[in-house]
Protein backbone atom coordinates (compact mmCIF):
# COMPACT_ATOMS: atom_id res chain seq x y z
CA UNK A 1 0.00 0.00 0.00
CA UNK A 2 0.99 3.77 -0.82
CA UNK A 3 1.83 5.95 2.08
CA UNK A 4 0.74 9.33 3.39
CA UNK A 5 3.10 11.67 1.59
CA UNK A 6 5.39 13.66 3.82
CA UNK A 7 4.40 17.26 3.14
CA UNK A 8 6.95 19.70 1.89
CA UNK A 9 8.61 21.60 4.71
CA UNK A 10 6.53 24.62 5.68
CA UNK A 11 7.39 27.84 7.44
CA UNK A 12 4.87 27.56 10.24
CA UNK A 13 4.45 30.57 12.46
CA UNK A 14 3.30 29.45 15.89
CA UNK A 15 3.69 30.61 19.44
CA UNK A 16 3.46 27.06 20.71
CA UNK A 17 6.66 25.70 22.27
CA UNK A 18 8.38 22.52 21.07
CA UNK A 19 8.66 19.60 23.49
CA UNK A 20 9.95 16.40 21.89
CA UNK A 21 9.37 14.13 24.87
CA UNK A 22 5.82 15.38 25.42
CA UNK A 23 5.10 15.05 21.68
CA UNK A 24 6.15 11.40 21.63
CA UNK A 25 3.86 10.69 24.58
CA UNK A 26 1.00 12.58 22.94
CA UNK A 27 1.38 10.69 19.66
CA UNK A 28 1.23 7.42 21.59
CA UNK A 29 -2.01 8.60 23.26
CA UNK A 30 -3.53 9.51 19.89
CA UNK A 31 -2.54 6.16 18.43
CA UNK A 32 -4.11 4.31 21.35
CA UNK A 33 -7.32 6.34 21.06
CA UNK A 34 -7.79 5.96 17.31
CA UNK A 35 -6.68 2.35 16.76
CA UNK A 36 -9.77 0.17 16.08
CA UNK A 37 -12.00 3.19 16.70
CA UNK A 38 -15.69 2.37 17.08
CA UNK A 39 -17.02 5.45 15.26
CA UNK A 40 -16.03 8.55 13.34
CA UNK A 41 -16.72 10.58 16.49
CA UNK A 42 -13.72 8.94 18.14
CA UNK A 43 -11.49 10.06 15.27
CA UNK A 44 -12.95 13.58 15.32
CA UNK A 45 -12.36 13.81 19.07
CA UNK A 46 -8.72 12.80 18.62
CA UNK A 47 -8.28 15.37 15.85
CA UNK A 48 -9.76 18.08 18.07
CA UNK A 49 -7.36 17.02 20.81
CA UNK A 50 -4.49 17.44 18.34
CA UNK A 51 -5.78 20.88 17.33
CA UNK A 52 -5.87 21.96 20.98
CA UNK A 53 -2.50 20.42 21.88
CA UNK A 54 -0.51 23.13 23.71
CA UNK A 55 2.84 22.30 22.09
CA UNK A 56 3.99 22.08 18.50
CA UNK A 57 3.09 18.87 16.65
CA UNK A 58 6.52 18.88 15.04
CA UNK A 59 9.74 17.60 16.49
CA UNK A 60 12.47 20.13 17.15
CA UNK A 61 15.39 18.53 15.29
CA UNK A 62 17.88 21.36 15.77
CA UNK A 63 20.10 19.31 18.06
CA UNK A 64 20.08 16.44 15.53
CA UNK A 65 21.10 18.76 12.71
CA UNK A 66 23.92 20.12 14.86
CA UNK A 67 24.99 16.58 15.70
CA UNK A 68 25.03 15.55 12.03
CA UNK A 69 27.07 18.57 11.01
CA UNK A 70 29.46 18.14 13.95
CA UNK A 71 30.01 14.45 13.15
CA UNK A 72 30.71 15.14 9.47
CA UNK A 73 33.02 18.10 10.05
CA UNK A 74 34.83 16.33 12.90
CA UNK A 75 35.49 13.25 10.78
CA UNK A 76 36.57 15.22 7.70
CA UNK A 77 38.61 17.66 9.80
CA UNK A 78 40.43 14.88 11.62
CA UNK A 79 41.18 13.13 8.31
CA UNK A 80 42.62 16.35 6.86
CA UNK A 81 44.71 16.79 10.02
CA UNK A 82 46.18 13.31 9.61
CA UNK A 83 46.88 13.91 5.93
CA UNK A 84 48.74 17.11 6.74
CA UNK A 85 50.92 15.08 9.08
CA UNK A 86 51.79 12.76 6.19
CA UNK A 87 50.10 9.73 7.70
CA UNK A 88 48.72 8.61 4.31
CA UNK A 89 46.19 6.09 5.64
CA UNK A 90 48.62 4.64 8.19
CA UNK A 91 46.19 5.12 11.06
CA UNK A 92 46.54 4.09 14.68
CA UNK A 93 43.84 2.47 16.81
CA UNK A 94 43.07 5.88 18.29
CA UNK A 95 42.57 7.32 14.81
CA UNK A 96 40.16 4.54 13.92
CA UNK A 97 38.33 5.10 17.20
CA UNK A 98 37.85 8.79 16.31
CA UNK A 99 36.48 7.90 12.87
CA UNK A 100 34.15 5.27 14.32
CA UNK A 101 32.88 7.73 16.94
CA UNK A 102 32.07 10.26 14.20
CA UNK A 103 30.29 7.63 12.10
CA UNK A 104 28.32 6.32 15.08
CA UNK A 105 27.30 9.86 16.05
CA UNK A 106 26.14 10.56 12.51
CA UNK A 107 24.21 7.29 12.27
CA UNK A 108 22.47 7.89 15.60
CA UNK A 109 21.42 11.43 14.61
CA UNK A 110 20.14 10.35 11.20
CA UNK A 111 18.33 7.34 12.70
CA UNK A 112 16.59 9.50 15.29
CA UNK A 113 15.55 11.98 12.60
CA UNK A 114 13.93 9.31 10.43
CA UNK A 115 12.41 7.55 13.46
CA UNK A 116 10.66 10.77 14.45
CA UNK A 117 9.39 11.34 10.93
CA UNK A 118 8.20 7.73 10.72
CA UNK A 119 6.31 8.14 13.98
CA UNK A 120 4.43 11.15 12.62
CA UNK A 121 3.75 9.33 9.33
CA UNK A 122 2.36 6.26 11.09
CA UNK A 123 -0.04 8.29 13.21
CA UNK A 124 -1.15 10.25 10.15
CA UNK A 125 -1.78 7.05 8.17
CA UNK A 126 -3.73 5.62 11.09
CA UNK A 127 -6.00 8.66 11.14
CA UNK A 128 -6.49 8.40 7.38
CA UNK A 129 -7.31 4.69 7.44
CA UNK A 130 -9.69 4.91 10.40
CA UNK A 131 -11.47 7.91 8.87
CA UNK A 132 -11.98 6.16 5.54
CA UNK A 133 -13.17 3.06 7.36
CA UNK A 134 -16.02 5.01 8.93
CA UNK A 135 -16.83 7.35 6.03
CA UNK A 136 -17.26 4.42 3.64
CA UNK A 137 -18.48 1.81 6.17
CA UNK A 138 -15.53 -0.36 5.19
CA UNK A 139 -15.50 -4.10 5.97
CA UNK A 140 -13.54 -7.13 4.74
CA UNK A 141 -14.82 -9.04 1.71
CA UNK A 142 -15.63 -12.71 2.45
CA UNK A 143 -13.08 -15.15 1.02
CA UNK A 144 -15.83 -16.97 -0.86
CA UNK A 145 -16.74 -13.75 -2.68
CA UNK A 146 -13.13 -13.25 -3.78
CA UNK A 147 -12.80 -16.86 -4.94
CA UNK A 148 -15.98 -16.56 -6.99
CA UNK A 149 -14.76 -13.30 -8.52
CA UNK A 150 -11.53 -14.97 -9.69
CA UNK A 151 -13.54 -17.40 -11.85
CA UNK A 152 -16.28 -14.97 -12.86
CA UNK A 153 -14.26 -12.22 -14.56
CA UNK A 154 -12.02 -12.56 -17.60
CA UNK A 155 -9.66 -9.84 -16.39
CA UNK A 156 -8.62 -11.98 -13.42
CA UNK A 157 -7.26 -14.63 -15.84
CA UNK A 158 -4.11 -12.60 -16.45
CA UNK A 159 -0.86 -14.40 -15.71
CA UNK A 160 0.43 -17.68 -17.15
CA UNK A 161 1.76 -18.86 -13.79
CA UNK A 162 -0.63 -17.70 -11.08
CA UNK A 163 -3.63 -15.44 -10.51
CA UNK A 164 -4.99 -14.37 -7.16
CA UNK A 165 -7.51 -11.85 -5.86
CA UNK A 166 -5.69 -11.51 -2.56
CA UNK A 167 -8.04 -9.35 -0.52
CA UNK A 168 -10.94 -6.95 -0.78
CA UNK A 169 -12.85 -4.31 1.16
CA UNK A 170 -16.57 -3.62 0.90
CA UNK A 171 -17.50 0.07 0.95
CA UNK A 172 -20.68 2.13 0.66
CA UNK A 173 -21.46 3.79 -2.67
CA UNK A 174 -24.34 6.28 -2.62
CA UNK A 175 -25.21 5.94 -6.29
CA UNK A 176 -27.97 7.58 -8.28
CA UNK A 177 -29.84 4.28 -7.98
CA UNK A 178 -29.51 4.24 -4.19
CA UNK A 179 -27.04 2.77 -1.73
CA UNK A 180 -24.83 0.05 -3.21
CA UNK A 181 -22.09 -2.03 -1.62
CA UNK A 182 -18.99 -1.93 -3.80
CA UNK A 183 -15.99 -4.21 -3.31
CA UNK A 184 -12.49 -2.83 -3.82
CA UNK A 185 -10.26 -5.83 -4.62
CA UNK A 186 -6.50 -6.35 -4.88
CA UNK A 187 -5.42 -8.45 -7.86
CA UNK A 188 -1.97 -10.07 -8.07
CA UNK A 189 -0.82 -12.19 -10.99
CA UNK A 190 2.48 -13.69 -12.13
CA UNK A 191 3.92 -14.37 -15.57
CA UNK A 192 6.66 -16.97 -15.86
CA UNK A 193 9.19 -16.76 -18.67
CA UNK A 194 12.59 -18.17 -19.58
CA UNK A 195 15.48 -15.97 -20.58
CA UNK A 196 19.06 -16.59 -21.64
CA UNK A 197 22.12 -14.81 -20.33
CA UNK A 198 25.88 -15.10 -20.64
CA UNK A 199 28.45 -15.50 -17.92
CA UNK A 200 32.17 -16.05 -17.68
CA UNK A 201 33.31 -19.66 -18.06
CA UNK A 202 36.40 -18.99 -15.94
CA UNK A 203 38.72 -19.62 -18.90
CA UNK A 204 38.54 -16.23 -20.56
CA UNK A 205 35.41 -17.03 -22.55
CA UNK A 206 31.67 -17.00 -21.93
CA UNK A 207 28.89 -19.55 -21.77
CA UNK A 208 25.15 -19.24 -22.24
CA UNK A 209 22.75 -20.08 -19.44
CA UNK A 210 18.98 -20.09 -19.11
CA UNK A 211 16.91 -19.14 -16.11
CA UNK A 212 13.27 -18.88 -15.17
CA UNK A 213 12.01 -15.39 -14.34
CA UNK A 214 8.78 -14.59 -12.50
CA UNK A 215 7.26 -11.18 -13.27
CA UNK A 216 4.81 -9.95 -10.63
CA UNK A 217 1.98 -7.55 -11.48
CA UNK A 218 -0.61 -5.85 -9.30
CA UNK A 219 -3.95 -4.28 -10.08
CA UNK A 220 -6.81 -2.93 -8.03
CA UNK A 221 -10.42 -2.66 -9.06
CA UNK A 222 -14.02 -2.24 -7.97
CA UNK A 223 -16.74 -4.89 -8.22
CA UNK A 224 -20.38 -3.80 -8.15
CA UNK A 225 -23.66 -5.72 -8.18
CA UNK A 226 -25.75 -5.74 -11.41
CA UNK A 227 -26.70 -2.22 -12.50
CA UNK A 228 -28.74 -3.03 -15.60
CA UNK A 229 -29.38 -5.96 -17.94
CA UNK A 230 -25.90 -5.90 -19.49
CA UNK A 231 -24.02 -9.23 -19.23
CA UNK A 232 -21.08 -11.01 -20.86
CA UNK A 233 -19.29 -7.91 -22.11
CA UNK A 234 -15.60 -6.98 -21.78
CA UNK A 235 -13.98 -3.65 -22.72
CA UNK A 236 -10.24 -3.66 -22.11
CA UNK A 237 -7.07 -1.86 -23.09
CA UNK A 238 -5.27 -5.22 -22.89
CA UNK A 239 -5.54 -8.37 -24.97
CA UNK A 240 -7.35 -10.68 -22.57
CA UNK A 241 -8.09 -14.38 -22.92
CA UNK A 242 -11.10 -14.95 -25.16
CA UNK A 243 -14.29 -15.92 -23.34
CA UNK A 244 -17.00 -14.33 -25.49
CA UNK A 245 -16.95 -14.97 -29.25
CA UNK A 246 -18.48 -11.75 -30.61
CA UNK A 247 -16.75 -8.43 -31.15
CA UNK A 248 -18.15 -4.94 -31.58
CA UNK A 249 -16.71 -1.49 -32.13
CA UNK A 250 -18.66 1.78 -31.84
CA UNK A 251 -18.08 4.62 -34.30
CA UNK A 252 -15.37 6.34 -32.27
CA UNK A 253 -11.73 6.40 -33.32
CA UNK A 254 -10.54 7.17 -29.79
CA UNK A 255 -12.51 4.25 -28.37
CA UNK A 256 -11.20 1.96 -31.12
CA UNK A 257 -7.65 3.06 -30.36
CA UNK A 258 -7.91 2.34 -26.63
CA UNK A 259 -10.32 -0.56 -26.14
CA UNK A 260 -10.81 -4.11 -27.34
CA UNK A 261 -14.34 -5.49 -27.05
CA UNK A 262 -15.54 -9.05 -26.63
CA UNK A 263 -19.20 -9.89 -26.12
CA UNK A 264 -21.68 -12.74 -26.17
CA UNK A 265 -24.07 -10.63 -28.27
CA UNK A 266 -23.27 -7.81 -30.68
CA UNK A 267 -26.79 -6.47 -30.17
CA UNK A 268 -26.34 -6.23 -26.39
CA UNK A 269 -22.90 -4.63 -26.82
CA UNK A 270 -24.33 -2.02 -29.19
CA UNK A 271 -27.22 -1.38 -26.82
CA UNK A 272 -24.83 -0.71 -23.94
CA UNK A 273 -22.28 1.31 -25.91
CA UNK A 274 -24.51 4.22 -26.79
CA UNK A 275 -22.64 7.49 -27.56
CA UNK A 276 -22.83 8.92 -24.01
CA UNK A 277 -21.44 5.69 -22.53
CA UNK A 278 -18.68 5.53 -25.15
CA UNK A 279 -17.58 9.04 -24.17
CA UNK A 280 -17.69 8.08 -20.47
CA UNK A 281 -15.47 5.03 -21.17
CA UNK A 282 -12.99 7.21 -23.07
CA UNK A 283 -12.88 9.75 -20.23
CA UNK A 284 -12.32 7.05 -17.60
CA UNK A 285 -9.62 5.49 -19.79
CA UNK A 286 -7.81 8.84 -19.85
CA UNK A 287 -7.79 8.90 -16.04
CA UNK A 288 -6.92 5.26 -15.31
CA UNK A 289 -4.08 3.20 -16.74
CA UNK A 290 -4.63 -0.24 -18.32
CA UNK A 291 -8.39 -0.11 -17.75
CA UNK A 292 -10.83 -3.01 -18.00
CA UNK A 293 -14.63 -2.62 -17.79
CA UNK A 294 -16.29 -6.02 -17.59
CA UNK A 295 -19.81 -7.32 -17.08
CA UNK A 296 -19.86 -10.95 -15.96
CA UNK A 297 -22.45 -13.59 -16.86
CA UNK A 298 -24.60 -12.57 -13.89
CA UNK A 299 -24.41 -8.83 -14.67
CA UNK A 300 -21.99 -7.90 -11.90
CA UNK A 301 -19.50 -5.24 -12.96
CA UNK A 302 -15.71 -5.14 -12.57
CA UNK A 303 -13.71 -1.99 -13.24
CA UNK A 304 -10.06 -2.97 -12.88
CA UNK A 305 -6.97 -0.84 -13.41
CA UNK A 306 -3.28 -0.37 -12.67
CA UNK A 307 -3.35 1.98 -9.67
CA UNK A 308 -3.02 -0.01 -6.42
CA UNK A 309 -3.57 2.90 -4.01
CA UNK A 310 -7.35 3.08 -4.19
CA UNK A 311 -7.87 2.82 -0.43
CA UNK A 312 -4.73 4.55 0.78
CA UNK A 313 -4.54 7.82 -1.14
CA UNK A 314 -1.75 10.33 -0.71
CA UNK A 315 -2.71 13.23 1.56
CA UNK A 316 -1.70 16.85 1.22
CA UNK A 317 -1.55 17.36 5.01
CA UNK A 318 -0.69 15.31 8.07
CA UNK A 319 -1.01 15.44 11.85
CA UNK A 320 1.58 18.24 12.09
CA UNK A 321 -1.07 20.56 10.61
CA UNK A 322 -4.17 19.22 12.41
CA UNK A 323 -6.70 21.86 11.29
CA UNK A 324 -6.02 21.33 7.57
CA UNK A 325 -5.60 17.58 8.15
CA UNK A 326 -9.04 17.30 9.76
CA UNK A 327 -10.66 19.25 6.95
CA UNK A 328 -9.00 17.05 4.33
CA UNK A 329 -9.82 13.78 6.09
CA UNK A 330 -13.50 14.53 6.55
CA UNK A 331 -13.90 15.43 2.89
CA UNK A 332 -15.39 12.29 1.35
CA UNK A 333 -13.63 12.95 -1.96
CA UNK A 334 -10.35 11.66 -0.51
CA UNK A 335 -10.60 8.41 -2.51
CA UNK A 336 -9.98 10.16 -5.81
CA UNK A 337 -9.67 7.07 -8.04
CA UNK A 338 -12.59 5.28 -6.39
CA UNK A 339 -14.74 8.37 -6.80
CA UNK A 340 -13.74 8.63 -10.48
CA UNK A 341 -14.96 5.05 -10.90
CA UNK A 342 -18.15 5.82 -8.98
CA UNK A 343 -18.76 8.84 -11.21
CA UNK A 344 -18.46 6.58 -14.26
CA UNK A 345 -20.85 4.08 -12.71
CA UNK A 346 -23.41 6.83 -12.15
CA UNK A 347 -23.17 7.66 -15.84
CA UNK A 348 -23.86 4.02 -16.68
CA UNK A 349 -26.87 4.04 -14.37
CA UNK A 350 -28.12 7.27 -15.91
CA UNK A 351 -27.84 6.13 -19.54
CA UNK A 352 -28.45 2.37 -19.50
CA UNK A 353 -30.88 1.60 -16.70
Amino acid sequence: MSQVQSPEPELVTTDKPANNKALSQFLAELKSQVTHSASIDVVKSALDKAINYPNQLRYNNTSLYIGMVAAIFSGVGYWLHLEQQGRYYRYSDIDFAVFIACIVGLVIAVSMFFARRKKLDKVSRLFRDETLKHLYNMTDCPRQFLDNAEHKFVDFNRGNYSQDVEWGKEIDFHSEAGLLRASVVYHHYVDRRTETYTESDGKGGTRTRTRTVYDHYYRQGVILPPLNKTTRLVLSESRLSKRWSQSFMPASREFEKNFRVQADSQFDAAKFLEPAVVVACEQLGNKLKNLTIEFAHDGSLLINQHNTNLLNPAMDHDITNPVAFKEELLNDTSLFTVNSIFGFVNQIIRHTS
